[in-house]
């Protein structure tokens, strides 16, 4: 059957009514519907059910992910994260894992996990200088951030008896863009 003898109307209308697995599908298999599905999906993506439907757990303190573009070239979909810095302290300057979680909204309003990933914590680092980590999931999963070594202040006299513990070093971690491929959020 050939598609270009429907109105553009009648094929925007059906594909709404589409689950977002069978829309990813016809997209995938016709070239005539791609552009119309992808129009669909971004538009789901932007303003419909499936804006708030990623949360990402970072340290036991959790972001909520909106997205912001869909790369058709790609087939990803970038969401931004929009958090304060999380800090994390250590007792010695090692190389540490900090483990994270991609929470995904179930139907009963929950986030359930959905997927984990590590960001790595170098030895090494400056202070009070921002590096950029990138963090990448099992199932193609890419997760992007700052870190930044915070400012520690030298030792301090306490009622004249010096600590016996170091200081702790602390970490600001700041988690900016994840990245999902299409076949993540129709499954």
């Amino acid at each position: 059957m050939d598609l270009c003898v429907l109105p553009p109307e009648i094929i925007i209308n059906v594909l709404e009514h589409l689950p977002l697995a069978d829309l990813v599908r016809a997209e995938s298999t016709s070239r005539m519907i791609q552009a119309f599905c992808h129009c669909e999906i971004e538009r789901r993506l932007m303003n419909g059910p499936l804006r708030d439907e990623w949360n990402v757990l970072i340290h036991l303190d959790q972001a909520v992910a909106t997205p912001t573009r869909f790369d058709a070239r790609t087939k990803e979909v970038t969401y931004a994260i929009a958090m304060k810095p999380i800090e994390i302290k250590t007792m010695y300057d090692h190389k540490r894992q900090i483990h994270c979680s991609l929470l995904r909204k179930s139907r009963q309003s929950q986030y359930q996990f959905h997927e984990q990933f590590q960001f790595t914590l170098d030895k090494g680092l400056a202070e009070d200088a921002p590096v950029d980590i990138a963090a990448q999931g099992t199932k193609l999963c890419a997760v992007d951030g700052t870190i930044t070594r915070l400012l520690t202040h030298a030792t301090q006299i306490v009622d004249d008896k010096k600590r016996i513990a170091p200081r702790p070093i602390k970490y600001a971690l700041q988690v900016t863009e994840m990245r999902l491929p299409l076949s993540t959020l129709a499954a």
